[in-house]
């Protein structure tokens, strides 16, 4: 399941994710999968100042992590893009990528639902969607 961003080339994908599980924001909010994934609820940690990096950064270092199978920080670079900009359909589609790969459907599916209201006609987005629904429902574990 991939997770992806555009890049500042055009026609270019790469991954999103946030950074709590590498310390730089609270995402104790995503640690329950039946929480909708929201912008609002990740937090920089005790004063780190995660700004430095844009949106699109956070996405690529999220694809890093992913590409790497560190899913909890690719995760986390995501949420912190999602921070930096609330309306990232790319970020949300990313969370819900890695959230997949740890096979927690329930947050993957809520984080794809957010990705497809920013943008309602990615593709990526609703195809991840259709298959979490479908692991979820076969039981995959």
């Amino acid at each position: 399941m991939p997770l992806m961003k555009p890049s500042a080339q055009r026609g270019r994908l790469s991954l999103v994710v946030a950074v709590c599980a590498v310390g730089f924001v609270d995402c104790g909010f995503f640690s329950n999968p039946k929480n909708e994934p929201s912008a609002k609820d990740v937090r920089p940690a005790d004063g780190q100042d995660f700004t430095s990096l844009t949106p699109e950064q956070w996405v690529n270092l999220s694809l890093t992590y992913y590409q790497q199978h560190k899913y909890l920080e690719s995760i986390a670079a995501a949420q912190t893009a999602a921070y930096l900009r609330p309306d990232y359909p790319e970020a949300y589609n990313n969370v819900g990528a890695a959230y997949a790969q740890l096979h927690l459907w329930d947050a993957a599916i809520q984080a794809d639902r957010q990705a497809l209201r920013y943008r309602p006609d990615f593709a990526l987005a609703r195809n991840n969607l259709a298959w979490a629904l479908e692991q979820k429902r076969l039981g995959v574990r």
